[in-house]
């Protein structure tokens, strides 16, 4: 709540990135235990509303961006559709193209990894590095084939760049579940090679920093700040 929020974790509007005027919800803006579809909608609807106040703040008007700049992106949104127009007559047989991929058979691949390598339902949610470091390798794989993914109607554009942005949001989640060298969360995810809880080393919160140019993963550790003290818990408690 911004009235109780440090300044570290508030910096104008609910649900803005430290990037001015982008806005997220679900795991774009922290991890958390309980973010399943109820959550991260409802956090949709709180980042929408936020960024319709940004611009009524007319926080907006000072943003400029060139004829070229539209049209690259243009092009780049639209792109899984030239994809398709020009890959699906290479089809020999069924749906499976040489030259794209289609978004349901790349998001059946992207939940395949995450699942057997960063801790999901088919390893116990038990990972460890050499799980995570493999998992990063196939999604980097997976993010050079999404360069050819298509779309043969707008639906399945909108499923494309879900895709995209997932894969994305997937590479962060084991980026960070490699760095953190702890178990932090048993019942939701283990890391075999560090089952404990590690108070001394990892009571924190990690952030990141992705270069776009390169992909990389900046990582840090920032304190983590307690809206009750928890000193004040425990005096209470005993």
């Amino acid at each position: 709540p911004e009235d109780l929020s440090p300044p570290e974790y508030f910096w104008g509007y609910n649900r803005m990135l430290t990037i001015d005027g982008l806005f997220g919800a679900g795991d774009t803006v922290g991890g958390s235990a309980h973010k399943f579809s109820s959550g991260s909608f409802t956090e949709g609807r709180l980042a929408a509303k936020a960024a319709v106040k940004y611009i009524e703040d007319k926080k907006a008007n000072g943003i400029n961006v060139s004829e070229k700049q539209c049209e690259d992106f243009k092009t780049a949104v639209y792109k899984p559709l030239e994809n398709y127009t020009v890959g699906r007559n290479e089809i020999t047989g069924g749906t499976v193209s040489p030259s794209y991929i289609s978004p349901i058979q790349g998001l059946q691949r992207l939940q395949r990894i995450m699942d057997e390598y960063v801790g999901g339902i088919a390893t116990n949610y038990m990972t460890n590095k050499n799980m995570l470091t493999k998992g990063l390798e196939l999604l980097k794989w997976l993010e050079e084939d999404l360069e050819n993914v298509g779309a043969e109607d707008y639906h399945q554009l909108m499923r494309a760049w879900e895709l995209k942005h997932r894969a994305l949001t997937s590479q962060c989640v084991t980026e960070h579940t490699m760095f953190r060298e702890e178990t932090r969360w048993p019942g939701y995810y283990y890391r075999g090679d560090h089952m404990k809880l590690d108070d001394d080393n990892w009571h924190c919160l990690t952030v990141s920093r992705r270069d776009p140019k390169t992909g990389k993963f900046n990582m840090e550790k920032v304190p983590v700040y307690h809206i009750v003290d928890e000193n004040e818990k425990k005096k209470e408690a005993s």
